[in-house]
């Protein structure tokens, strides 16, 4: 009797245990990041991981940051990854699977690892567009470091470096000083120098501009290279005039300003392109600008360098930008309707790019520090649900006095500027945005498979974009949903 009560004891306590298993599911080649039950956390072993599969494990730091700009009122939000911390607070595991890595499920201590026998390919050749804005000078300010030294490369590596693990196609290259108007903590400087002699003759120096490119390219980003801009939002361009001083001045779309001052440079500048190799992949990009300068800017590209390629976002569907070629183009989230998502499909039919973005606006589903659960994986898998290519985002890395500490940004919203932090710890707003763009280049393999068909266009509709600017999804669930589909 006393045996029989020993062994039902012993089956209890082993059922219980595995009752409060955690499950990570992934694919051969992937890695995933996912929060450890509090339950778990003493318990957990990476020694445990089965053969190819590496791990590490960190805690969700606690980040200070402003409810609203100049609100004065603050909270906290445990966003920040500290890898192999013993402070207290919530803990998030990364798991990365070898491509070899032999399928099935295991019994990881007080988690479960499914891996799921497909695979998924390396970052760099998703077929998924992912543009998150960088910002060099601002890793150059928070270390203290001169702009462009070996210091500065070697800072801003692991930063460019976890970028890269999303998938991120496009380098971010400014042609001109404050493409933006200054409205980031740290201005933006011109990667190309320009020279205007006493006879009216221009030259350029793109020894810079060559430089990041190779380093960004190093890093994994690429392989386009997206030029801001000839559309400042100030309209005031510089130069270095023939006495070596700085000259300012106003160069509006359809001026002799304009046209002097950009014809000659674009005609260079494709030249040398060519002979980098990089004509193909570099886009003359523009933010937010409006049909009229669009208009004339690429014609005026099509006049001095034919084939270079126009980037844009915007808040019109392309085919609002009338004799316009936009080859890529991205769509704020709260413009994107039954009619932009029409035209999709034709651009990619045409070899055009199509993403949507997010950024002060809208309010939901954003990545934020205040943004609710699900919000971030969904604006990173619903492309692939709606039929766009991508999503866009400013910024990667544009940070405010000390966002190790404060979230805080003087205009936006806190969150808004950032994904990674300074000392180049991860998110955990990156880390679910990346989970839903692994989740989306899933969705493409198995559509292209054929694969849960009518699954993924039950799926689909969950993903409306109008509820969720709304705030009318539930974005836990339809994360759930997505995870529970694309790892059958």
């Amino acid at each position: 009797m006393k045996k029989a009560v020993v062994l039902f004891l012993l089956a209890a306590t082993g059922m219980l245990a595995q009752a409060r298993q955690f499950e990570v599911a992934a694919w051969r080649g992937e890695s995933v990041a996912a929060l450890v039950e509090d339950y778990a956390v003493p318990d957990m072993d990476l020694g445990l991981l089965p053969e190819g599969v590496k791990g590490r494990i960190g805690t969700l730091r606690e980040v200070r940051y402003m409810t609203a700009p100049k609100s004065l009122q603050y909270l906290y939000c445990a966003d920040r990854v500290e890898w192999d911390s013993d402070e207290s607070g919530p803990r998030v595991i990364e798991l990365t699977v070898a491509s070899d890595t032999k399928p099935g499920v295991y019994d990881v201590g007080p988690m479960k690892l499914k891996i799921v026998d497909r695979l998924l390919p390396q970052p760099k050749d998703w077929k998924y567009y992912l543009d998150l804005w960088q910002h060099p000078w601002a890793v150059s300010r928070v270390n203290d470091v001169t702009p462009f030294s070996w210091r500065h490369y070697r800072k801003m590596r692991p930063v460019w470096e976890l970028l890269a693990t999303a998938g991120q196609k496009s380098l971010t290259v400014s042609i001109l000083d404050e493409p933006w108007d200054h409205q980031c903590y740290d201005p933006y400087h011109s990667m190309i120098g320009r020279k205007l002699d006493a006879d009216g003759n221009w030259t350029y120096d793109y020894s810079l501009f060559d430089e990041y490119v190779e380093f960004g390219r190093s890093c994994g980003i690429g392989p386009d290279i997206s030029c801001y801009t000839m559309c400042l939002w100030g309209y005031i361009v510089r130069y270095t005039g023939p006495d070596g001083r700085t000259v300012a001045v106003e160069a509006k779309p359809n001026t002799k300003t304009f046209d002097d001052f950009w014809g000659p440079f674009l005609e260079d500048f494709a030249a040398h392109l060519k002979e980098k190799g990089w004509f193909k992949d570099t886009y003359i990009a523009m933010d937010e600008r409006s049909p009229e300068d669009v208009l004339y800017i690429a014609n005026f590209v099509q006049k001095h360098a034919p084939g270079l390629r126009i980037a844009m976002a915007g808040n019109r569907k392309p085919s609002d930008f009338k004799g316009i070629t936009i080859d890529s183009y991205s769509q704020v989230l709260s413009h994107v309707t039954p009619d932009f998502l029409a035209e999709c499909a034709e651009r990619r039919a045409k070899g055009f790019v199509t993403t949507h973005y997010v950024c002060c606006s809208p309010f939901y589903p954003n990545t934020f520090m205040s943004s609710g659960a699900g919000e971030a994986f969904w604006n990173g898998a619903y492309p692939a649900l709606c039929g766009l290519d991508g999503f866009l985002r400013w910024a990667w890395n544009s940070w405010g006095e000390d966002a190790m500490k404060d979230a805080t940004y003087w205009a936006w919203r806190a969150g808004d500027t950032f994904l990674v932090y300074p000392d180049g710890s991860p998110s955990w707003r990156f880390f679910e945005l990346r989970n839903g763009i692994i989740a989306a280049e899933k969705i493409r393999i198995l559509k292209e498979q054929g694969l849960f068909t009518e699954e993924i266009a039950k799926l689909a509709k969950r993903y409306d974009a109008k509820a969720a600017v709304a705030n009318k999804c539930n974005f836990p669930a339809i994360r759930k949903a997505t995870l529970d589909l694309v790892n059958r």
